[in-house]
């Protein structure tokens, strides 16, 4: 609780740099903006699932291996599904309606597994050099 209690506090706190959180950090995050998790009753494990991306409509094969999801009914207005898994329609991140934050919930980071979600550091980076709010 400690960690999402310090999150909260950077969220509310008119922090303006980006942020992106993978894997825990997109529960964290989600949690830290006033969302609920729930326990899946498998999880999501592997390096096939595929996950689109509900801005571009682009749909990626990535690498996950997580039990717990974010119940997006419980997002608040200034917050957004970014990914969802197409496997079970549960999320895999979110992103800020107008600050530069947003989540992943599988590991673009992962070299075991397929690569076609690398381009979120780009994003990421490029959020950092422009100030550009939002990725996709």
């Amino acid at each position: 609780q400690k960690t999402v209690d310090g999150l909260k506090a950077v969220l509310d706190g008119g922090f303006d740099k980006p942020l992106f959180g993978i894997c825990m950090g997109n529960q964290l995050t989600a949690m830290a903006a006033g969302a609920k998790t729930y326990k899946m009753r498998f999880g999501n494990r592997g390096a096939n699932q595929p996950v689109l991306n509900l801005v571009t409509g682009q749909c990626y094969i990535t690498p996950q291996n997580h039990g717990y999801a974010i119940d997006t009914e419980t997002l608040s207005s200034d917050w957004t599904p970014l990914f969802v898994n197409k496997n079970d329609g549960t999320n895999e991140g979110i992103m800020h309606k107008t600050k530069p934050y947003f989540t992943a919930q599988f590991h673009p980071e992962a070299k075991a597994g397929p690569t076609d979600t690398e381009f979120l550091f780009d994003d990421f980076i490029n959020m950092v050099k422009d100030g550009k709010s939002s990725v996709g």
